[in-house]
């Protein structure tokens, strides 16, 4: 019997709230609050993509960038310690190769994409895909 009348609130709120939610449909493009996405076509995406890749980029070159930084404050609060000066060296070097490897890719990258005339980073054109239905 407990469970009937714990129960019982529940099944009525789920029985009567579905009709009136229901009652009146929601535009998320007419308020304008994401005109930017229902304004977007099939061929946006390439852009979107393409500055997304280059938005990750930028981020993997900044975090190189201050792990250089710490690695080269680390060497100066190091006082001529040879354990804490040989740490502070290898995080300058991972630093650096880590720095080496980003542009490498961005570079890479580019030259498939000029390769297979796909554009570049910045204008992504993502080709289109069409299905031939000749055995049907």
């Amino acid at each position: 019997m407990k469970k009937t009348a714990a129960l019982l609130p529940i099944v009525s709120y789920f029985l009567l709230a579905v009709p009136s939610f229901a009652a009146s449909s929601i535009s998320a493009c007419v308020n304008g609050q994401f005109q930017t996405l229902c304004q977007l076509q099939a061929g946006d995406f390439g852009g979107i993509i393409g500055s997304v890749i280059n938005l990750v980029f930028v981020v993997a070159v900044v975090f190189a960038l201050f792990y250089l930084v710490y690695g080269g404050f680390r060497w100066m609060i190091s006082t001529g310690d040879k354990g804490k000066v040989t740490e502070a060296r290898e995080h300058i070097i991972a630093a650096i190769i880590g720095l080496v490897i980003i542009f490498l890719a961005y570079f890479i990258i580019n030259i498939i994409l000029g390769f297979f005339n796909i554009g570049s980073l910045s204008h992504l054109n993502i080709p289109n895909v069409v299905l031939n239905n000749a055995g049907s």
